[in-house]
Parts: structure tokens; C-alpha cells; sequence
């Protein structure tokens, strides 16, 4: 599932705070006329940046800070090979050819936030968030050349130091956004000798080494830039609810935040607030003919078999048609009694546990609810939020105490 829609209208600043804050691993694709870039997440910090802008890859950037050679690039690709492609190739660069790895780092550091920081300079754009865990760098590219750094970045800081660095070039009336291309090896860094039995040419011009030395030993490079889709329903509520829910109280503030999102995408929802036995109602939108009151008498037994109880064990939204068994039987009939084409049931997590669940279907119409990708971003702040609301009144006990 993807989050996707136009830079207008969400900017790469809000972007990276929303994945940031959510803790999300996936790869961010964008494009821009001719221009296409990513950048790739794990467990919402940055490990990796590509841009058809940027060409160099490991190679050039190890050659040009001097930390290898050429040929101990080839042995070490060559080993990378032998070993199945099962050991990075950057740790077997600082583990078997004693490249120091924290010149290494930040090295790859640079590079990334270079790549990083020119996305700023697009003044318009796509964009597709593809969710998908990255627990395991060598499964974020085929290609070893790839930069990808281990200790992450943390994105709120690329963003606001994107932003710093745009207005700076704005103020001094730079291009904010030329199409450059890291410098590759510079072949008069290196013998003709080098140069002509490595295969590469004797040519001074740049180039990507890793590219070059990916066909030597067999292999094209790999392409990984995502074709838009259609456009992610609520895209254009994220960014003004996520500063609206900055400063609501924590009971109703929240929950209504919560209720609003959910009405642009569903036709009907209910909240409800999990207890630790029971899961109670609290609120609703859309139900026709069933007063707040009833829905506040709902209850639903914990660990009894309903649909909520792998959301509650999973942590994570799901969709999914009502089961036969008592307590969905329960919430069918308490909600008018026809049985959905599809429902949504997404967590709110607060200090590490579920508070509340949205429930929301499509009914009276028999369809599916659709895509909830920007939804479930913002139940996400939610839980947040709570958490600080919930913060702020213990201090204030505190203080009064």
C-alpha cells in the first residue's frame, strides 16, 4: 500500500517529520519532470538517497575521499560475488580491506544529505510512499554500489536543514534547483596503467564507477524509481490536521480529530476506548437512526474471538469482513444490522499499548473502504499526541503538588 500525491500540496519538510514521527519504513519515490529521486527509510530514519541527478555510488565516493583504490574496490566487489551477495559490501570493505568505517559513514553521510537537500529545490512534483520493511539493507537494492548508511539520519533534522539551506540560496538569488551530478572517479587520480586494466577506459571524463564495475563482472544496475499512482485519498487533510492536533485537550480533541479524518473517507465510523477487560464506545459519524447513547452502552469483551483482538495483538490497522462469531455478531446487529462489503478497525497506540480503535465501513453502499494509508499515518499522531497531552497534565500535577 502507497501514500500518494502532488509536493503542492504535502511538501518534503511535512513528509519527512510524518514518516519521522510514525516510526515508518519504506522508500519515498519522487518525481519531477525528468527528474526522479528517493529515499529510503528504515524505522523512520533515513539509511539511503538516490536522484538521477546525483550519479556517483560507493565506489566514487570512497575513491574520491581516498579511503580505497581501484583495485581494492574490484576485490572487494569480487568477494561480495563469492559470498552470494550476502554481506554488504560496504562491512566487507571495512572488515576484510580495512576501509576505517567511520570515515566510511560519513562519507555515505555526505552523499546522502547532499541528495537529500536537493529535493528542496523542486518547485513541484510527485510523490509515492511505498510502506514496506527494510530490517535488512542488502533487500533495499540488488545493486552493492548503492550508499546506504547504517546509522540512519534522523529526518526531522534533513528537513529542517533542507529548508535552512533553500532559503539561504533564495536569499542570495542561487538556482535553487540545477541539475548536477556528484563528481565519479576522476580518472587522472589514478594511473593509465589503472585505468586501461580495469576496462574502464582511459578517459578523464566522470563517470559511475559502480555502474561501470557492475557490467565488468556481469550485472546491468538496477533501476528503482517508482511509477505515481492514482492520488492517496485525504492526502490534502494530513498536513492542516496534523498542526491542528499540536494543541487539542486530550479527551474530545483528539477523538473528534480523529472522527473528522475518518468522515472524508468512510461513510460511517465509531470510535471506541479500550479498557482493560472491555472495548466501550465513545463516538460516532454516519450511523442514521443510532444515537450517541447507544453507542456509548456498547461493549465488547476482550480476548473473546471478535475482529478487534489481532488488531489489538498487531498493533496495526487492518481490513477485513465481519466474522459469524458472538461479539462481531454484537457489533453487526448494535450497527443497524446489515453486514458490510468491507470495515476498517485501526489503532490508536498510546505509550505503547492501544487506547482506542476507529472502526468505519461504507454502508448504506456495499463497497470497500479504500485506500486508508493516509489515514492510519494520522492515527499514528494521534497516539502521539495523546502521549504528550498525558505528559503535560502529569507535570502539571507535579507542579501543584
Amino acid at each position: 500500500m502507497s501514500l500518494v500525491g502532488n509536493l503542492e500540496d504535502l511538501g518534503l519538510g511535512d513528509i519527512l517529520q510524518i514518516v519521522s514521527l510514525s516510526r515508518k519504513s519504506g522508500k519515498l519515490t519522487l518525481k519531477w519532470g525528468e527528474r526522479e529521486g528517493g529515499i529510503v527509510f528504515r524505522n523512520g530514519q533515513v539509511i539511503q538517497a538516490q536522484s538521477t541527478a546525483y550519479r556517483a555510488h560507493l565506489g566514487d565516493v570512497l575513491l574520491n575521499k581516498s579511503l580505497c583504490d581501484l583495485g581494492t574496490m574490484k576485490k572487494a566487489l569480487a568477494l561480495h560475488r563469492k559470498l552470494g551477495g550476502k554481506a554488504p559490501l560496504q562491512d566487507l570493505l571495512v572488515e576484510r580491506f580495512e576501509v576505517p568505517r567511520v570515515a566510511l559513514e560519513e562519507a555515505v553521510k555526505e552523499q546522502v544529505e547532499k541528495i537529500a537537500y536537493s529535493f528542496f529545490g523542486w518547485s513541484g512534483g510527485t510523490f509515492s510512499f511505498e510502506v514496506g520493511e527494510m530490517s535488512n539493507p542488502e533487500k533495499v537494492s540488488a545493486n552493492p554500489f548503492e550508499l546506504i548508511l547504517e546509522p540512519g539520519l534522523n529526518p526531522q533534522w534533513l528537513a529542517m536543514e533542507g529548508s535552512r539551506l533553500l532559503d539561504e540560496k533564495i536569499h542570495r538569488g542561487e538556482p535553487v534547483a540545477e541539475e548536477e551530478s556528484l563528481p565519479g572517479m576522476d580518472m587522472e587520480a589514478f594511473s593509465l596503467e589503472e585505468a586501461n586494466s580495469s576496462g574502464l577506459g582511459a578517459s578523464t571524463s566522470l563517470f559511475n564507477l559502480g555502474a561501470e564495475l557492475l557490467r565488468e563482472f556481469g550485472d546491468e544496475p538496477e533501476k528503482d524509481i517508482r511509477e505515481k499512482g492514482p492520488e492517496s485519498p485525504g492526502l490534502y487533510l494530513l498536513k492542516g490536521m496534523l498542526q491542528e492536533l499540536g494543541s487539542p485537550s486530550l479527551g474530545g480533541g483528539i477523538t473528534l480529530l480523529v472522527l473528522r479524518f475518518a468522515s472524508e473517507l468512510m461513510n460511517r465510523a465509531v470510535i471506541f476506548m479500550v479498557k482493560e477487560k472491555e472495548i466501550v464506545g465513545l463516538g460516532q459519524f454516519g450511523m442514521d437512526g443510532i444515537v450517541d447513547a447507544k453507542i456509548r452502552r456498547m461493549k465488547i469483551l476482550r480476548d473473546e474471538g471478535s475482529s478487534f483482538e489481532p488488531v489489538l495483538r498487531e498493533m496495526r490497522a487492518r481490513k477485513l469482513r465481519l466474522g459469524t462469531g458472538l461479539w462481531d455478531g454484537y457489533l453487526r446487529e448494535q450497527l443497524g444490522g446489515e453486514d458490510p462489503e468491507e470495515v476498517f478497525l485501526g489503532p490508536i497506540i498510546s505509550e505503547g499499548r492501544v487506547v482506542a480503535i476507529i472502526y468505519g465501513d461504507n454502508l448504506p453502499e456495499r463497497t470497500p473502504v479504500g485506500d486508508t494509508e493516509s489515514f492510519e499515518i494520522f492515527l499514528s499522531q494521534a497516539g502521539l499526541a495523546m502521549e504528550k497531552a498525558l505528559l503535560e497534565r502529569r507535570l502539571k500535577g507535579m507542579n501543584a503538588v
